[in-house]
């Protein structure tokens, strides 16, 4: 079998065990195929010349890569002594960080009772916060309490 790269591989394994073992590190490195490769048997399975193995061709039978959900995260910048932006809006489970970016240090300070309590971040520096429960969190900075800002978790 030479696959349009020009890498033949027909000697070291038979088509079926070549099939799966590509498939696995298709999966594993996170590949989406394009149909390329389809179950043995099947009116697509791929044999050597034929348009099966062509890149373009597809099957509905195209092997599937799974991603494990991934972490919403929501950046904020702390810029020319304000929030930006000033309120936003994300699911539970959203990890939200701000970033410093003024020469000023500023913090991310719970208006009220609430769970933001930053340090004092000098520029560069980020504070980051997962938000597991809905509702809105109002903040401030500190130092310079006229800057506001509020995530609402839904």
């Amino acid at each position: 079998m030479t696959l349009s790269s020009g890498l033949d591989l027909s000697g070291s394994m038979p088509r079926c065990r070549f099939t799966e073992t590509l498939a696995a590190t298709v999966a594993a490195l996170g590949i989406v195929s394009l149909g390329v490769l389809s179950p043995v048997g099947s009116a697509h399975a791929a044999q050597p010349n034929s348009t099966a193995n062509s890149v373009a061709s597809t099957s509905s039978a195209a092997v599937g890569v799974l991603r494990a959900p991934t972490a919403a995260t929501q950046p904020v910048a702390i810029a020319g002594f304000a929030f930006s932006p000033a309120s936003v809006t994300v699911s539970v489970g959203t990890t939200v960080t701000w970033t410093n970016s003024d020469s000023t240090p500023h913090t991310v300070t719970s208006s009220g009772s609430g769970p933001l309590n930053s340090p004092t971040l000098s520029q560069g520096a980020t504070y980051s916060y997962t938000f597991t429960t809905a509702g809105t969190y109002a903040y401030h900075c500190a130092i310079h309490p006229f800057m506001q800002g509020a995530v609402t978790v839904k």
